[in-house]
């Protein structure tokens, strides 16, 4: 069993990293304040992964794919506005069907156009960052919109299984699907394959196309239904809200694992980096640190964490490198010796 661990965390050295982190995260918190340790307290961090457990499963996707989504804050708000502003009188069902077609068509189209253009990600969702944020303010007409029936917050707030709501268990069944999509599917193994080596996999035959559009799809997807939570959910939305997701999505993705290299990482490091952030973040609430330090901590936690990837890599090439240089020394022996022995032999 001993055996077994060390040789998965040989395997995985950063996702056995973002586990300790996460655990080392709460364990700081629960032993310095009482109230962090509780069922409520695990019902509001379960209530805070339902939204930053999209962003963070979005982008995680496009950095496997090597790319990223800088429009999902944009994006998300978007949504918000138009679930809120639409659910009086089209009703809530019908208005969050309008906003998650509205997000995941855009990223469809995004996904398009990056693949189609050859194009980095990062390059244009620049500007359909802006250019949503003004659609979010034409739709919002530059106000605070807000519902005035709170049938469906109260129950999507509902606690159930203790620690879980309707929100959260839907998400928690996103990453389930989106799981399962990506280890055991061609299509997943195809994002894989465009991030970790792009160039190989092109000339393989795979179309860039296709898995760029369900990546950005899919983190569309995923922004909206961030989008549409947090606005039935507060019954208010600003087009110019939510632009800490991106930040806190980003931390998360990284924490749990995802290489900035793309090609690496998964949905349960999604999962656990995000866990790690609602700790910090829970944390310091009850420590009642003002905002601008919680974005610091954020950046130093970041910072640590590409740190600690960066040397893994390293170390890993650099194993690499002491063992080729083995093999060919032992390579190069067994030839000197079948020669000395070839001529030792008498004619």
């Amino acid at each position: 069993m001993i055996d077994r661990i060390k040789n998965w965390v040989a395997d995985n050295p950063d996702l056995s990293f973002a586990i300790l982190l996460a655990v080392c995260v709460y364990a700081y918190f629960g032993l310095t304040n009482d109230l962090f340790a509780t069922h409520r307290t695990t019902f509001a961090v379960m209530e805070r992964f339902a939204v930053l457990g999209l962003v963070g499963l979005a982008l995680t996707l496009c950095i496997i794919a090597g790319e990223i989504d800088l429009s999902i804050g944009s994006n998300a708000a978007l949504a918000a506005v138009i679930t809120v502003r639409f659910t009086d009188s089209l009703g809530a069902v019908n208005a969050l069907l309008i906003a998650l077609a509205i997000s995941t068509t855009i990223g469809m189209i995004q996904g398009y156009f990056i693949a189609y253009l050859r194009i980095r990600a990062i390059v244009l969702t620049v500007g359909t960052l802006m250019l949503l944020r003004g659609v979010a303010l034409f739709a919002a007409e530059e106000k605070t919109v807000m519902l005035t029936d709170f049938r469906v917050p109260d129950f999507i707030s509902t606690k159930m299984l203790w620690y879980f709501s309707p929100a959260s268990l839907l998400v928690i069944a996103m990453f389930v699907v989106v799981g399962l999509f990506m280890s055991f599917t061609r299509y997943g193994r195809e994002i894989y394959a465009i991030g970790g080596a792009r160039k190989e996999a092109l000339a393989s035959g795979i179309d860039l196309k296709r898995p760029m559009i369900i990546v950005f799809s899919i983190s569309g997807f995923c922004a909206g239904l961030g989008g549409v939570i947090i606005g039935l959910r507060s019954g208010t939305a600003q087009a110019l809200g939510l632009q800490h997701l991106l930040l806190a999505g980003t931390v998360a993705a990284f924490i749990g694992g995802v290489s900035i290299l793309g090609g690496k990482g998964g949905v349960i490091g999604a999962a656990i980096g995000t866990l790690t952030v609602n700790f910090l973040n829970t944390g310091l609430v009850f420590n009642v640190t003002p905002a601008f330090m919680v974005q610091l901590y954020l950046g130093i936690l970041l910072i640590v964490v590409i740190m600690f990837q960066t040397g893994s890599r390293v170390f890993d090439d650099s194993q690499r490198r002491k063992q080729l240089l083995y093999d060919v020394d032992i390579r190069r022996k067994s030839i000197g010796k079948r020669r000395a022995g070839a001529g030792s032999v008498p004619p």
